[in-house]
């Protein structure tokens, strides 16, 4: 409370039937519901202290459970949910007391739960396998959800219908019209006989919700409708993900908000009323950037963790959140300095390593041509498997590692700059501002989040230099003098080390742009000393290291990666889009033979079909599809399952499970017989699908560049003229 003066306001509770209540605990709010200060109920008998500026104020004194020591206090609407007792009153400083006189036996049986969970990222790297990650430098929020049944009594008549008919549709069940029959049991019995496909079979039903579920089936009654509902809270949990109209009369309740450790793991201790389970719903904010980033918050229907068993773990997938690496490698004998080059997103850097020829980069690692192989994530765009020779492109997050000693008296700054490859122009720096965030503690209050920006600067004759993280984050004059301790929130491998947006040096092809920009650029890290100088690296300054197919060590740069004093890699960057062009089959070239659409075809007829995929550098892949009604033919149609996958818009010919489609003048072509599409119809109705997918990549998934044709088509008989 600082210098606020403060009152003892003594609060005390009278037991009108003589009973006893479970430890309770006074806490005073404002009528806004900001705490004013809470203690325990010790011989019927609580001192809170109350700001003197509350003076005839109106405040809030609730008699709830005891909160353990270092737990979040629950707001006045939790407290109230658990059942907690509340009551008004003028806060009057003359006369700072208060007298409750109520019976012990309204105050449910609180228990404790130990609420557990870890926050992990679920990422397919390039190389196709799948790494989890701990989520660190991120909080928590615990809360509680409206239970189903308290809200079934809010529901408005319509949506109680509603409801009613969606459960019984999702067990497969269907209302009838209510009629007297003295045991609707036998209706109930043939209905969820059809109940084989649903989530939940008549057999796993208690015979309560058995008994529910029949009256469902024979009544239109709202309120009879409304209790079999409430006996039914179980199941309608099941489907509520589905149920998006009920989601607006949910209400939460945030209980608690924790940190989560270095290992993405937090947890908490929570009051709830034992009668019953918690239903609880988490949402997670992240340090990103100097700010706090939402990363993590579902719908209160599909994110509800309904009947929690405490001490349980639970595992929250953030796929939005920053994945917290630590450094798996090991460094050569000797280096105590060092940078090292590590990735591009989540592609490893290869570089040029020792040996003739060229070891070979493995699978989803920056080949040492800058391209790279790596496998799609249906997660984050289409499923596409390996792509092969595919370049770069988007905005390129770099990321780099670099030892404890560094910064140091001789080493502080170091700069991304790149330039195409083999010219002789100007190496462009990377400027894109960056900053890295961190804690502080203090004796007095709260922790805050800080942001400590690391460039862009100019220092001497070099500007685009970032400053090395310092070991601890720098002390500002405007600190407060209660600061007890700084702490950074993040390692270098989750932080960007340089962040280059390709379209803006490569733009793709276009109205606006009428040279093809694609190519190889190198890219260069440099390092320089607080005056600005660039610092070379060798034995007794530092070493750059570059990363070994095993992961777990490294290596010295080679002299070939190396080029004045500057680690050097390739990387070719495409911003390219793809085409595709799907026009109407044809018949003699005539596309429509009448004013209905369809083309009219003898046997002799030749059905010409073609379509294009292209990209100006061949960077993207595709597939071509033809269904007879709802059937895929798979004679004109390029293979599935793709194998190789999808087809290279390269290649001369589209493989289909008969002929090819060849590839003249840029179309892929092909000449049907009539009989080969109708089959055994003599008039169809035919879709035809064409996908593009372009191959480029950010590192971390593949760019969304795509095009997409969809036609449909008939073939009819040609009808022979009747003779004269």
């Amino acid at each position: 409370m600082g210098n606020t003066k403060l009152v003892r306001l003594q609060v005390k509770v009278v037991f009108t039937d003589q009973g006893e209540a479970a430890s309770l605990q006074a806490y005073a709010f404002t009528s806004g519901g900001k705490l004013i200060g809470h203690a325990p109920l010790e011989k019927e008998t609580a001192v809170i202290e109350v700001p003197v500026d509350l003076d005839g104020r109106t405040i809030e004194v609730i008699l709830g459970p005891r909160v353990e020591k270092g737990q979040s206090i629950p707001t006045v609407a939790g407290f109230k949910r658990l059942g907690a007792y509340a009551r008004s009153t003028r806060f009057l400083m003359k006369t700072p007391s208060l007298e409750i006189k109520i019976p012990a036996v309204i105050f449910p049986l609180w228990c404790l739960c130990f609420v557990k969970g870890r926050l992990i990222k679920r990422v397919t790297l390039p190389n196709g396998t799948i790494a989890e990650w701990p989520i660190c430098n991120a909080r928590v929020h615990i809360c509680e959800v409206d239970r189903i049944r308290f809200i079934i009594p809010r529901l408005p008549d319509l949506d109680i219908l509603r409801l009613r008919d969606d459960l019984l549709r999702r067990l497969k069940l269907f209302p009838i019209p209510p009629i007297p029959l003295p045991d609707p049991e036998p209706i109930f019995r043939n209905r969820m006989a059809l109940a084989s496909n649903t989530q939940i079979s008549a057999t796993e039903l208690t015979h309560s919700q058995q008994n529910a579920v029949a009256s469902l089936l024979v009544s239109d009654s709202i309120p009879q409708l409304r209790k079999q509902l409430t006996d039914l809270t179980s199941l309608i949990a099941v489907h509520l993900c589905d149920l998006i109209y009920l989601w607006p009369f949910f209400r939460l309740d945030c209980l608690a908000t924790v940190d989560a450790d270095e290992t993405g793991h937090f947890n908490s201790l929570i009051a709830y009323d034992c009668s019953d389970k918690p239903d609880l719903y988490f949402w997670v904010e992240q340090f990103q950037d100097g700010v706090w980033q939402t990363v993590y918050r579902p719908s209160v229907g599909c994110g509800t963790h309904w009947n929690y068993h405490c001490s349980t773990e639970i595992v929250i997938n953030v796929p939005r959140a920053v994945g917290c690496q630590t450094p798996p490698y090991d460094v050569p004998d000797g280096v105590m300095q060092f940078v090292l080059p590590y990735a591009i997103g989540f592609a490893p850097i290869w570089g040029t390593p020792p040996g003739l020829p060229t070891p070979s980069a493995p699978d989803g690692w920056l080949r040492t041509d800058g391209y790279i192989n790596y496998q799609t994530n249906a997660t984050y765009g289409s499923n596409l498997g390996w792509l092969y020779n595919a370049p770069f492109g988007g905005t390129l997050h770099f990321y780099h590692d670099d030892s404890y000693f560094i910064p140091s008296s001789s080493i502080k700054y170091y700069r991304y700059s790149y330039r195409r490859s083999g010219s002789a122009d100007d190496w462009t720096p990377i400027t894109t501002p960056l900053a890295r965030g961190y804690r502080m503690e203090y004796s007095d209050r709260l922790p805050t989040y800080e942001a400590y920006p690391i460039g862009p600067v100019t220092i001497g004759m070099q500007s685009g230099l970032f400053e090395f993280k310092p070991v601890t984050p720098p002390n500002r004059p405007t600190d407060a003098t209660t600061v007890v301790a700084r702490e950074w929130t993040s390692g270098n491998l989750s932080e960007v080390a340089a962040s280059w947006n390709t379209t803006a040096a490569v733009p793709a092809l276009g109205p606006d742009n009428d040279t093809d920009d694609a190519g190889d650029f190198d890219v260069k890290i440099e390092v320089f000393d607080p005056s600005g100088n660039q610092v070379l690296p060798g034995p007794a300054t530092f070493r750059f290291l570059v990363r070994n197919a095993d992961g777990s060590t490294t290596r010295l740069a080679t002299p070939t990666e190396e080029s004045s004093g500057a680690y050097v890699m390739r990387v070719h960057i495409d911003n390219n889009l793809v085409a595709g062009s799907l026009p109407q089959p044809s018949i003699g070239g005539v596309a429509a033979s009448d004013d209905c659409g369809f083309l009219r075809y003898t046997n002799s007829d030749q059905v010409h079909v073609q379509f294009s995929a292209t990209h100006p550098n061949q960077h993207a892949v595709f597939s071509f599809i033809i269904k007879r009604g709802s059937n895929r033919l798979d004679s004109a149609s390029t293979p599935y399952p793709y194998a190789p996958p999808f087809v290279e818009v390269a290649a001369l010919s589209a493989p289909t499970s008969t002929l090819p489609y060849t590839k003249l003048s840029g179309n892929y072509q092909r000449d049907f017989t009539p009989s080969e599409l109708v089959g055994t119809c003599i008039n169809a109705a035919f879709a035809a699908n064409l996908h593009v997918w372009g191959k480029a990549t950010d590192g971390y998934y593949r760019l969304s560049n795509n095009a997409e044709q969809l036609i449909a088509f008939a073939l009819a008989e040609q009808e022979t003229p009747p003779e004269e």
